[in-house]
C-alpha cells in the first residue's frame, strides 16, 4: 500500500505531511527523516534514561510489553518508524521511554490557558531538537488528522496535538519517581488522539495507565471551558477551568506530590507563572507571556530550550505559532490538523 510524505514551507516553519496507511506512512516517515533521527540517537548514550534501562531491564521490558498489548497500533507505528529510518527498535523505544524509568531526565514545556477559549503551550526540548523539530501533519487512513510538533524518532504524541475533531492539547512531562510497569506514556497519548471530544479523551486517559507522567491542558474549538488531566501510573486527576486563568508547568498540581519530583527549574517557572495575574487577555498576550516570561534558552544551568509556541483561540479556531528564533504563523487549526496546504500556505 502507498504512503505518500510531502514537504512544505510556512513562514519560518518547516511542515511535513504524511498520508496513507498506518505501517507504510510510519516507513515512509522513517526513511525521509532517516538522517535527523540518527543525529537525535546519536546523543542518546548521554541521557539519564540509558543509564536507568540498564539498571532496570525488567522495568524496562515490561514497559514495553504493556504498550505493544494495550496500544498495539502506536506500536507497530514505532516499529515501522524504526525499519524506515534503518535504525535499532529498541534504540527508539528508549528514546520515546525516556521518562517512564524514574526521575532524572530534564522536565519540560509550560502549558497557560485562559478559559472560555484561549490554550497556550510553550514546547521545550533538547538543543539537538533545535533545527530538526517541525509542525508533522499525519494523514493515515481511517483516522482523524493530527498535527503536532515532532521530535523526529519520537511517536508523534509528546508535544502539542490539534486535531480535525478540534481537540487542542499541551502536554508537560512531570518526573515520576517510582513508575509502575505500565504502558509508555507517549503510547496512552497518541491513542488519545483518535478522540472525537474532550470528554472521550479523559476517558481514554482514566483507562489506560501510564508508566511515566503527564500534564494534558486541554480543549475543543467551538466548545467552551479548559480540562487540565494529570496523569500517572493509574492514578488520574480531572480539572475544568470554565472561566479565568490557569497554567502548569512539570509538577503535579492535582496528583498527590509524592507521586513526583519537582525540578527547581519547574517550580521558579511556575511561581512566575502564578503571578502573571492577566485582567482579559488575547490570544497576543498569552504569545507575549510565552515568547518573554516563561521562554527558555538551555542557558544557566538549564538543559531546556523553548522549541516552539502555539496559541489557539478556540472560539474561533485560529492557531498562533512561534517557532524558535522565526517569526509567528497564523492558520486555522483545521487547515493544519487536514494538511490543508493551500489553506495555509
Amino acid at each position: 500500500m502507498v504512503a505518500t510524505v510531502r514537504e512544505h514551507r510556512i513562514g519560518d516553519v518547516r511542515w511535513t505531511i504524511v498520508r496513507g496507511p498506518r505501517e507504510a506512512a510510519f516507513h515512509a516517515l522513517g526513511a525521509h527523516a532517516a538522517a535527523d533521527i540518527r543525529t537525535v540517537l546519536d546523543g542518546l548514550s548521554s541521557w539519564p534514561v540509558a543509564s536507568r534501562a540498564r539498571r532496570s531491564p525488567v522495568l524496562f521490558r515490561a514497559i514495553e510489553s504493556a504498550s505493544q498489548v494495550e496500544h498495539p497500533d502506536a506500536y507497530a507505528e514505532l516499529t515501522a518508524l524504526a525499519a524506515g529510518a534503518g535504525v535499532p527498535f529498541d534504540d527508539l523505544l528508549l528514546a520515546n521511554l525516556r521518562g517512564d524509568l524514574g526521575a532524572g531526565d530534564g522536565t519540560g514545556c509550560t502549558d497557560l490557558a485562559w478559559a472560555p477559549s484561549l490554550l497556550g503551550h510553550n514546547e521545550d526540548g533538547a538543543p539537538v531538537f533545535d533545527g530538526i523539530g517541525r509542525l508533522l501533519t499525519l494523514l493515515i487512513d481511517g483516522e482523524p488528522g493530527v498535527c503536532v510538533w515532532w521530535y523526529p524518532g519520537f511517536l508523534p504524541s509528546n508535544t502539542f496535538t490539534v486535531t480535525t475533531h478540534g481537540l487542542v492539547w499541551g502536554i508537560d512531562s512531570v518526573s515520576v519517581v517510582s513508575p509502575s510497569p505500565c504502558a509508555g506514556r507517549h503510547f496512552v497519548a497518541r491513542t488519545a488522539q483518535r478522540a472525537t471530544s474532550v470528554a472521550e479523551a479523559v476517558s481514554v486517559l482514566r483507562s489506560h495507565a501510564s508508566a511515566g507522567g503527564f500534564a494534558y491542558t486541554m480543549g475543543q474549538v467551538g466548545a467552551p471551558g479548559v480540562t487540565v488531566v494529570e496523569k500517572a501510573g493509574h492514578e488520574t486527576s480531572v480539572s475544568t477551568v470554565v472561566s479565568g486563568y490557569s497554567w502548569h508547568t512539570n509538577h503535579f498540581r492535582l496528583l498527590p506530590p509524592s507521586l513526583d519530583t519537582a525540578s527547581e527549574e519547574s517550580l521558579a517557572r511556575a511561581e512566575v507563572c502564578a503571578h502573571l495575574a492577566p485582567v482579559a487577555p488575547d490570544a497576543k498576550w498569552l504569545v507575549s507571556a510565552l515568547t518573554s516570561a516563561v521562554h527558555r534558552n538551555a542557558s544557566d544551568g538549564d538543559e531546556l530550550m523553548t522549541l516552539s509556541t502555539l496559541v489557539t483561540d478556540l472560539a474561533s479556531g485560529e492557531v498562533t505559532l512561534v517557532p524558535r528564533g522565526g517569526g509567528p504563523l497564523r492558520a486555522r487549526a483545521a487547515d493544519l490538523a487536514s494538511g490543508n496546504v493551500a489553506a495555509v500556505g
